[in-house]
């Protein structure tokens, strides 16, 4: 049987593989500001990168396209961070 801790890593990469864009992970452990944030951030990506292609603006786009990268990279740092401590784990 799964340990405690062991089925808090996978019920959080699960939420951070399901619901990134939404800070699903951020509210299951009860960090609502964090989740809430995540939120406004994906959103301001989204409406930059859609306003930088209607009006053919690519200064705009590149500010999308690093902003999109910036979140990447923390979905990325947080998924190995979880699945560390998934396999690190006591017996």
């Amino acid at each position: 049987m799964l340990r405690k801790k062991e089925k808090k890593a996978i019920t959080s990469i699960i939420a951070l593989l399901i619901g990134w864009p939404v800070g699903l992970d951020q509210f299951l452990e009860g960090q609502n500001t964090e989740g809430i944030k995540i939120i406004f951030g994906w959103l301001l990506i989204f409406v930059t990168f859609v306003g930088a292609i209607a009006q053919n603006e690519p200064s705009v786009l590149i500010f999308s396209f690093i902003g999109g990268f910036v979140g990447i990279i923390g979905l990325l740092s947080k998924l190995v961070s979880k699945l560390k401590a998934f396999e690190e784990a006591e017996d």
